[in-house]
């Protein structure tokens, strides 16, 4: 008798849905355990998240309150106070221009304001030429009111209406004879001028040529006479020889001019050892130029220049290096703001200037140590 066994269906469906049960428990805890796994993971990010927020927040908050502390010491601070009488010089460097209308500047207007720096340590700007243009003759300009020793005698325009002016003023208080002998130089006047110079020299090469050559002439490139603001100032009377034989700095035009000439812009570019005075202050060390020359150079800057290096004592030199320390400052004559000048990095673009709504005068110069110089008159 054959031991067959069959197969119960319904046991084996029964099997199947328990193995089935199993694998739906089993995936359903795999579920409910991946899920909350990814949860606490998101939860986890979430914290993260939150804290590093929070951090964020506290640096935020923490850079707002110094800088809240900072506009608070700001606000505290207070613009020193100028002296009731005389001239007072402020240093506003911590405070800015106040605005209320707008000036647009262009670069030949810088080239053309007057603090144009030449010495044997800074030369003339590779852009010069376009300023080259606007020089005119002092003689022509003025009708002649300003004696020259020719019509060739150039200025740029700022520099002969301020010698127009003083030379007029200066015949109201009864003195005359003056007369511009030399101003502006070109490149090429001062080539020339540096090889007849070299010439002399013939025992000498290299470096030891360079310098004794430089004891009279400024290398090209490197005069102030080249820079159309700087002139020599004499005195000459075609019917007067005891006049024209007159040393300059020992005639009453000459002391009217060192004593008044900062009113109108210009100053003595050059003061030496004993020299335009015998109490002068030597600054041939600043400005390169030794002080066995005795030029009767004057230099024309700009009347708020001029009057602040009147009241300092500067030479063109100390005057830039003292606007470098102090870029920003304002100039009272009996408690009452006269001119304010300030100093900004210098481009070669046109910059648009917000300066205060009452300012009468505004104007601009490079000082070619990579300033641009402003000043306002009130």
């Amino acid at each position: 008798m054959a031991n067959n066994r069959k197969t119960d269906p319904y046991r084996r469906l029964t099997i199947i849905m328990i193995v089935l049960l199993v694998l739906l428990v089993l995936l359903g805890t795999g579920y409910v355990l991946l899920d909350s796994y990814q949860k606490g993971q998101q939860a986890n990010l979430q914290k993260k998240i939150e804290e590093e927020n929070a951090k964020l927040v506290q640096e935020y908050q923490a850079a707002r309150d110094a800088q809240q502390r900072e506009l608070n010491t700001k606000e505290v601070e207070e613009m020193p106070q100028p002296a009731a009488t005389g001239w007072d010089i402020i240093d506003a460097s911590a405070f800015p221009v106040e605005g209320g209308q707008s000036v647009t500047t262009t670069r030949l207007d810088a080239l053309q304001g007057g603090l144009l720096l030449l010495n044997r340590w800074h030369e003339l700007p590779a852009d010069f030429a376009m300023a080259e243009e606007t020089l005119k003759s002092l003689g022509e300009e003025t009708s002649f009111r300003v004696p020259v020793r020719d019509r060739n005698v150039l200025l740029f325009p700022a520099a002969i209406s301020a010698l127009d002016k003083f030379v007029a003023d200066a015949k109201e208080e009864g003195l005359e004879f003056y007369i511009v002998r030399r101003a502006y130089r070109t490149m090429a006047d001062q080539t020339e001028a540096w090889n007849k110079e070299l010439a002399l020299h013939p025992n000498r090469s290299g470096e030891g040529l360079v310098e004794a050559a430089r004891v009279k002439v400024s290398y090209p490139g490197t005069s102030d006479y080249q820079s159309g603001f700087s002139f020599d100032m004499d005195i000459y009377s075609r019917e007067d020889s005891v006049i024209t034989a007159t040393p300059f700095q020992t005639s009453e035009q000459a002391k009217f001019l060192n004593e008044n000439g900062w009113k109108y812009g210009l100053i003595f570019r050059f003061p030496a050892q004993g020299y335009p005075y015998a109490d002068t202050v030597d600054k041939s060390y600043i400005t390169g130029i030794t002080s066995s020359l005795q030029l009767d150079a004057y230099r024309y800057v700009g009347i708020p220049h001029a009057t602040v290096m009147h009241i300092k004592g500067f030479c063109l030199e100390e005057y830039i290096d003292y606007l470098i320390a102090n870029p920003h400052i304002i100039v009272y004559e009996d408690g009452v703001a006269k001119y304010e000048i300030y100093r900004v990095p210098e481009g070669l673009e046109d910059r648009t200037h917000e300066i205060p709504a009452n300012a009468s005068d505004f104007f601009v110069s490079t000082d070619n140590m990579g300033g641009l110089v402003c000043a306002i008159t009130y």
